[in-house]
């Protein structure tokens, strides 16, 4: 990233103390009555480590005004950060406990929502940030590191609740039309390496939001962006396209592939299945794969679209970037639909929520009906078929 070429010297703590590297890019000083504009020779590299400075100002036109106070950034966005915070970080924490500490017994099922679980807290502690950055018309006070941690622990939730959601729904459909075949594929070792490798891809795309500075000062509006206002080189060029069409694909396209297959899959078993046990839980898995791919079309579908849309635009010098925000914004709706989708597909959650609600003295009725119904049929008193304790694993 390289530093815009006005600056005015009160942006600057002092420069002094950097390297000789850097004094070569001498400052030439241009007197005025009020002030001195520093306009630099040549672009230097923004090393907070050689000087210590203010965020670079940027001088936008005036449809990027339009785009940063549009009631879309300053007020349905935030909305939707409180409405999303209010409702996950609770859910997801209880979640988080009853996966940990109630359940009798790991499977795949389990790590895979633990894993998601873990994602959505991690963005959900960053809301408030968002929330508060929106607030004030689009002004981040926290500086470059919380912007990056932040941008990054979004675009770290979105991609992690993708990838692991298509682990689910393809770990579900191995376990309902290829249960023999897949049974050792389907271990909890390989669910753990498969997260670690779904969190190795996801953090080398986050690279370039955690080494850069992206806040940017708008003296139009006295404020200080975060992510919104970039450089006219960031993200451009054949490595920027690069960027974007492998996460594009990787974090869209090949996801939604898999959602649509399973479901094909899992439905197809479905019309086949002739016991009532086995008839059941293709039924469950089909109703999993659907939730997933509405939460899928709902969050982040209308975003893959307005993208395009929006990249377009740029090209054109044109900007909608207020509805890409707004859409970008649906994507951390996941948090909310994440808790449903670890009671669809563990059944170990959904026990151990209702033994703790029958402790409560709540649903105890209900509840008991409800873990039965998640019991193997072997379990309830058929010892004839072996065949769903192989599919509820």
């Amino acid at each position: 990233m390289l530093i815009y070429t006005d600056f005015l010297p009160e942006n600057f703590i002092w420069i002094k103390g950097m390297s000789s590297t850097y004094r070569d890019a001498l400052w030439e000083v241009v007197d005025h009555t009020k002030y001195n504009i520093f306009r630099m020779r040549k672009q230097i590299p923004t090393n907070p480590s050689c000087f210590k400075m203010n965020p670079p100002v940027a001088q936008v036109d005036n449809t990027t005004l339009e785009q940063l106070t549009s009631p879309l950034m300053t007020v349905a966005v935030p909305v939707i950060y409180i409405v999303v915070f209010i409702i996950s970080t609770p859910c997801n924490i209880i979640a988080l406990v009853l996966l940990c500490g109630h359940t009798k017994r790991a499977t795949p099922t389990v790590i895979y929502s633990i894993n998601l679980c873990l994602a959505d807290l991690l963005y959900s502690i960053t809301l408030p940030l968002q929330v508060d950055y929106h607030l004030r018309r689009n002004d981040w006070l926290f500086g470059s590191m919380a912007c990056g941690i932040s941008t990054a622990a979004f675009y770290c939730n979105m991609s992690c609740s993708i990838l692991t959601t298509s682990a689910i729904a393809l770990e579900r459909y191995c376990g309902v039309v290829h249960p023999l075949k897949t049974r050792n594929l389907r271990s909890i070792r390989k669910a753990v390496l498969t997260c670690i490798l779904i969190w190795i891809v996801i953090l080398a795309f986050q690279i370039p939001y955690v080494l850069y500075d992206f806040n940017m000062r708008v003296p139009q509006l006295n404020v200080t962006t975060c992510f919104d206002v970039l450089p006219n080189h960031a993200f451009k060029g054949t490595k920027g396209y690069i960027y974007f069409v492998t996460m594009y694909v990787l974090f869209y396209v090949v996801p939604m592939v898999i959602l649509v297959v399973c479901y094909y899959a899992v439905a197809r078993a479905l019309r086949q299945a002739l016991d009532a046990g086995i008839h059941r839980s293709h039924k469950r898995t089909q109703i999993l794969v659907i939730v997933a791919a509405l939460c899928f079309i709902v969050c982040y579908l209308p975003n893959m679209i307005v993208q395009l849309i929006h990249m377009v635009y740029r090209g054109k010098g044109k900007s909608i970037y207020a509805y890409y925000k707004f859409t970008l914004s649906l994507n951390c709706l996941n948090c909310c639909f994440d808790p449903f989708l670890y009671y669809l597909a563990s059944s170990e959650l959904r026990q151990a929520l209702w033994r703790l609600l029958r402790r409560w003295n709540c649903c105890s009725n209900v509840g008991e009906e409800l873990v039965l119904s998640d019991l193997p049929s072997t379990t309830r008193g058929n010892q004839n078929d072996n065949r769903d304790l192989l599919i509820s694993q």
